[in-house]
């Protein structure tokens, strides 16, 4: 009979493994890669997870989340400090 720690090991396996699944019958397979890493995440994997999934490092994932941000004009909260709207 397995203990907890292999039963835990196994069922990350299978959640890895069905979120591999569900993206590639997904629409999302030929999208980009940001797109593919915010649907893996949302099936609530790892940053780290998501990457090993999508064949990239978790830092190149931040990064593409970090140029998605910027794209949009997000400021990270900060406001126009010159005084014009």
């Amino acid at each position: 009979m397995p203990n907890d720690d292999e039963r835990s090991d196994w069922q990350a396996v299978t959640a890895r493994s069905l979120a591999f699944l569900c993206l590639q019958n997904s629409d999302l397979k030929n999208e980009k890669l940001t797109a593919q890493a915010r649907f893996l995440k949302g099936l609530g994997l790892s940053t780290a997870d998501a990457a090993a999934i999508l064949n990239t490092t978790p830092a190149s994932i931040y990064e593409l989340f970090r140029q998605a941000r910027k794209a949009k004009g997000e400021r990270n909260g900060s406001k126009n400090r010159s005084g014009k709207r």
